[in-house]
């Protein structure tokens, strides 16, 4: 299992890297999207165990770990921001669940488990060094980027602006 902190880092990480934009919108919308998958161990765990639902969809990674929750996900996600880094987001979730253990990534239609188990632990560490080295390069890049300075004429603040 990778932790969720891993999720939305490496969903940022991958944004910085197809994206590099210099608007927080595509960030923050990856890594809402790349959380929300693990809503059902908040979610779904209290309705199983005080007997509401019950059998395998209502597991953790299956129904919100699927690619019908990937289409919902995306869709409530680009209200807020851009399609395409709520996808990453969701994607890069859900690729590094079919490493660490699998996913029901068919369900409700189909409940079979896809994925490889890769030691969690090693993921996570890894998945986080890569993570913050991509955050940290885009941001190193993205500064000195001439075409993405600020022009000397114009305020970097309303303070400024004001004066």
């Amino acid at each position: 299992m990778v932790a969720t902190g891993v999720h939305v880092l490496l969903g940022m990480a991958l944004v910085t890297v197809i994206g590099r934009s210099r608007r927080a919108e595509p960030y923050l919308v990856a890594a809402l999207a790349a959380a929300l998958p693990d809503i059902d161990t908040f979610v779904f765990r209290p309705l199983v165990e005080f007997g509401h639902v019950g059998g395998v969809l209502w597991s953790h990674r299956a129904l919100t770990h699927s690619l019908l929750a990937g289409i919902l996900v995306i869709a409530l996600c680009s209200a807020v921001g851009p399609w395409w880094a709520a996808a990453i987001g969701f994607g890069s979730h859900v690729a590094t669940d079919l490493l660490s253990g699998g996913v029901r990534l068919l369900a409700p239609v189909d409940t079979t488990v896809y994925g490889l188990s890769i030691d969690w632990l090693l993921l996570n560490a890894l998945t986080s060094i890569l993570a913050v080295t991509v955050i940290l390069g885009g941001l190193i890049g993205m500064k000195s980027d001439p075409r993405s300075r600020v022009a000397p004429h114009t305020p970097d603040s309303v303070v400024e602006w004001l004066r």
